[in-house]
């Protein structure tokens, strides 16, 4: 009796201290991944370079140094928000029929999205169009020291004729076309629609509440286009505009697959408790299927 009682208390004990080390185990794991990347995930912040990320001043410019080049930027923010989306999620990965895709990146901000492009696509010709002169002048660094050879800046907005607009600089991801408002200054734009007169492999829009109109403009050249990516700025009161992108885009022979980009409104049955200037924020895949 005495031997089982032993016998299972040893059991037992040797039973939980397995668990204990193999819980152990886990923990020490999970902070050994955290600390040491594997180094096969190379398009990925480390967990180092993220904390050091966090810390610096916004403002100044700064740089990483990533893949042999460098990465200049003044919002750390809005970096690492973009470089997981851009880089590490690779939200804009596609299949080309060409080794040299032509690619519109309408909204470049500091030309993280055209360092992906250039990098998926080595012989890419990118036309990289962004207004707001201090992304712009990120965005030149960033394709002269990462040799983007196959990158155009364009410091234009694309809209709906060319000419100029009157557009609300911000230094950052929040900069847009706002037509009539006050505190604006005048940037040049490009008509979209005259640039889809031709093929194009990859179209991106990203232009902060000015797609509704520029989408009505190009409808008649979408067929011109084997992918877009457009990210959808608008207000629960105005939805009939996204139901007639959608529309358009099916009429244009595109499949789409939408995913949430922002939750901006905690209870969208009560009115008014958005934290953002936009209610609605979704990122829209659309693939030629005819």
């Amino acid at each position: 009796m005495q031997r089982y009682i032993y016998r299972s208390y040893y059991m037992a004990n040797s039973s939980n201290s397995a668990q204990s080390r193999s819980m152990l185990g886990q923990i020490l794991g999970g902070v050994r991944k955290k600390l040491m990347p594997k180094r096969t995930d190379g398009d990925r912040l480390s967990f180092w370079m993220v904390k050091y990320l966090k810390h610096l001043p916004q403002g100044p410019l700064q740089h990483i140094n990533w893949k042999g080049g460098k990465i200049w930027f003044t919002k750390s923010w809005e970096l690492m928000h973009s470089f997981d989306e851009i880089i590490t999620q690779e939200i804009y990965r596609f299949k080309s029929s060409t080794d040299a895709p032509l690619i519109l990146d309408c909204g470049a901000n500091i030309g993280l999205s055209a360092l992906y492009f250039q990098r998926l696509y080595p012989k890419a010709r990118i036309m990289a169009f962004e207004p707001d002169t201090h992304n712009f002048e990120l965005l030149t660094k960033n394709v002269q020291d990462n040799q983007l050879t196959g990158t155009e800046p364009i410091r234009e907005a694309v809209w709906t004729h060319t000419g100029s607009i009157t557009f609300t600089s911000t230094g950052g991801q929040g900069s847009h076309i706002q037509e009539g408002g006050t505190n604006t200054i005048s940037v040049p734009c490009r008509r979209l629609a005259d640039l889809l007169q031709q093929p194009v492999d990859f179209l991106k829009i990203d232009i902060e509440g000015a797609e509704y109109p520029v989408i009505l403009d190009c409808a008649p050249y979408l067929h011109n286009v084997r992918c877009l990516f457009l990210e959808y700025h608008g207000q629960i009161g105005k939805s009939h505009e996204l139901t007639h992108m959608l529309d358009i885009l099916k009429q244009s022979g595109f499949e789409y697959y939408i995913k949430e980009a922002a939750d901006n409104v905690a209870h969208p049955f009560v009115p008014g408790e958005c934290g953002s200037e936009y209610e609605q924020q979704l990122n829209i895949f659309a693939r030629r299927i005819s």
